[in-house]
């Protein structure tokens, strides 16, 4: 099978600078975090490094990636609303070490309202004090980058004080069965939001990534024009088969995890070989 890339993201990948000691205590002994929105930015640009699909290996409920002996990925799960009530201590003893919550969305119809998550910051404040780790991200439907910055800047609003240690992920999608929006968006267009957005959340002091699938990302975005950002891709497979860089891959969203009603979205985060 076709070598896949994982995006070198080194500088993301070592431990939080500034944690406090009782979020350290607290957190699992060998959790990897994210870095400054600086480091971030800098860690975007490095090197690739092969990701080979004999390395995945799956437990049965989490799936890992390993090297040499090596765990290079940690576990996390992205929730909304509909996730329901969530025992945040119970998913992190089932090994879960991060967490993506959506913070809001914007409507795909005429209007585009936007939204925020009713359980966002129930969650993020919950799952923070379990010791796991937070980032979030926003349902997208943005024609314009004027869109796609007041959309960051809800973002912004919705957390408040609230800071989070793993990104804030731009999560525009196709709108399937029915009419939307955004459905005769450009290449250039859909980009030029991207780009607003992921602007935007950086000079927040946050650090962007972006999400989609292979369609999305092939079809809609010209990736050299984001080739700084990292990408959460999400795909139901035994290994990811990406042509792109990868830095975080959904692989799942019938998972039962214990703490979390129902089914629940899997999600490895990579780390860098050194």
């Amino acid at each position: 099978m076709k070598q896949i890339l994982c995006a070198g993201i080194c500088a993301l990948a070592v431990l939080l600078s500034g944690c406090s000691a009782a979020k350290e205590s607290a957190a699992p002994q060998e959790t990897t975090t994210v870095a400054t929105t600086t480091a971030a930015t800098t860690a975007a640009t490095a090197a690739t490094a092969a990701l080979l699909p004999e390395n995945f290996s799956d437990d049965g409920t989490l799936k890992h990636y390993t090297v040499n002996g090596k765990e290079l990925s940690v576990a996390g799960v992205d929730v909304s609303s509909y996730s329901g009530s969530i025992d945040w201590q119970r998913v992190r003893d089932a090994g879960i070490t991060f967490v993506m919550v959506r913070l809001g969305g914007r409507g795909y119809d005429e209007n585009g309202g936007l939204y925020s998550d009713d359980r966002a910051v129930e969650y993020i404040q919950g799952a923070q004090a379990a010791g796991l780790h937070t980032g979030g991200y926003f349902f997208s439907q943005a024609i314009s980058p004027e869109e796609a910055r007041e959309e960051a800047a809800y973002c912004q609003q919705l957390l408040g004080d609230l800071t989070l240690d793993y990104p804030i992920a731009y999560d525009w999608e196709f709108i399937k069965d029915d009419t939307a929006r955004t459905d005769n968006m450009t290449v250039a267009e859909t980009t030029a939001c991207a780009r607003a957005f992921c602007d935007e959340v950086k000079a927040y002091g946050m650090t962007p990534m972006l999400y989609a699938g292979d369609a999305e990302m092939t079809a809609k975005y010209d990736l050299a024009q984001l080739a700084d950002v990292a990408i959460w891709y999400t795909e139901y497979a035994d290994v990811p088969h990406a042509p792109f860089p990868i830095g975080m891959w959904q692989y799942s969203k019938t998972a039962v995890i214990d703490g979390i009603e129902g089914n629940a979205d899997l999600d490895m985060w990579l780390l860098p070989a050194s």
